[in-house]
């Protein structure tokens, strides 16, 4: 995960990454209040960027909130870049909800983000 972030900060991008993003006194917030802290500020975040670059690990292994954001971000019309860890079956939403799908940490450096190229993947779909 940091690395994908590091990459994408050598490329010259502004970078969200809710990981990084903590809540103030989160600690004495009950659970509920603290959860939509969290879900207020990833929308709010995904509506002001240009761009989504999703980590995905397959349809059983990405978290439920990560797919969300990828199926938030693509039904306000921002392009989704998904960038497959694994080589695991993918959710066929969220494959076909990308811009753009590429393999790995070394795709990723090489993405080129100035042109934007849809691609796809032979990743199984279901």
């Amino acid at each position: 995960m940091y690395d994908a972030l590091e990459i994408l900060r050598n490329k010259g991008f502004k970078v969200y990454a809710p990981i990084e993003h903590f809540i103030e006194n989160a600690w004495d917030w009950p659970n509920d209040e603290w959860g939509l802290q969290v879900f207020r500020n990833d929308v709010e975040a995904i509506k002001n960027c240009d761009l989504v670059v999703s980590l995905t690990w397959g349809r059983l292994q990405t978290s439920a909130g990560t797919t969300w954001e990828q199926g938030f971000a693509y039904g306000i019309g921002k392009k989704v870049i998904l960038v497959e860890m694994t080589d695991n079956v993918q959710s066929l939403m969220v494959a076909n909800g990308r811009y753009a799908t590429i393999k790995g940490l070394d795709e990723l450096k090489l993405y080129d983000f100035n042109n934007l190229p849809e691609l796809r993947t032979n990743t199984e779909q279901t």
